[in-house]
């Protein structure tokens, strides 16, 4: 469930983020799409893996999220998750940040 209290943290992914995982979340995605808060965070801290399918999640979420004026950021992408992101320049348009970036 995603965490919509003060924090802007609204997502915390797990292990792996692919295709049976994006579908598995596509009604939680949709939700967050629709948030009022002003900025969500996805925290990647222990995603090890994803696929074009989590990217193509995450930038859906972030086309959504922009159309509304609102802004995404993810939070620790590390390993084999952050080649592919900055690899695909995901990173030039979604920043990247750090725990102690999140305030």
């Amino acid at each position: 469930m995603p965490n919509m209290t003060e924090s802007v943290i609204a997502l915390a992914l797990q292990d792996e983020f692919d295709a049976h995982v994006a579908k598995q979340m596509e009604d939680q995605l949709e939700v967050l799409s629709k948030t009022e808060h002003p900025e969500l965070v996805i925290d990647m801290t222990k995603v090890q893996f994803i696929d074009s399918c989590g990217i193509g999640a995450i930038v859906f979420l972030y086309k959504r999220l922009k159309c509304r004026g609102k802004a995404l950021r993810l939070l620790n992408v590390n390993g084999q998750p952050r080649q592919l992101i900055v690899m695909l320049r995901i990173d030039k348009v979604i920043p990247l940040i750090t725990t102690a970036e999140l305030n």
